[in-house]
């Protein structure tokens, strides 16, 4: 083995992740609040206007709510993050707990989804979109 050419290789893959470290490349990202989702959400499906939106304590998975029942869920996929679009969508309930609000809701094809939101208050203005 040619210990010169192991140490150039190991050198320069040290390199490499540096320059990715330095550049902020890879790793997850997350939403911080519900405008942030709301703004993906139109920026991901063409033609939907959110109304009110609420982002996982994680900051990894989101929720926004459209017209009409419409229902974005934003989840992420890889570096990246991926939108559905579901029409039909009801909310089944909404618990007030110490860790924040527990939204669960309900696809139109009778799929559930949970979120647990750290904002109340973004919960309520959630769920007063989704339903009206």
């Amino acid at each position: 083995m040619n210990w010169m050419l192991a140490a150039g290789s190991l050198a320069a893959v040290l390199t490499l992740a540096g320059i990715a470290w330095a550049l902020r490349l890879g790793g997850t990202q997350q939403l911080k609040t519900g405008d942030d989702a709301v703004a993906l959400a139109e920026a991901l499906v063409s033609g939907f206007v959110g109304q009110a939106g609420v982002v996982s304590a994680s900051g990894g998975l989101a929720a926004v709510a459209g017209d009409a029942g419409e229902l974005v869920l934003i989840e992420p996929m890889g570096a990246r993050f991926r939108a559905r679009r579901i029409d039909g969508a009801t909310l089944l309930s909404v618990t007030h707990g110490d860790a924040g609000a527990a939204i669960t809701l309900q696809t139109g094809t009778g799929e559930l989804f949970r979120i647990t939101v750290a904002d109340a208050e973004e919960a309520r203005a959630f769920a007063a979109a989704l339903d009206g």
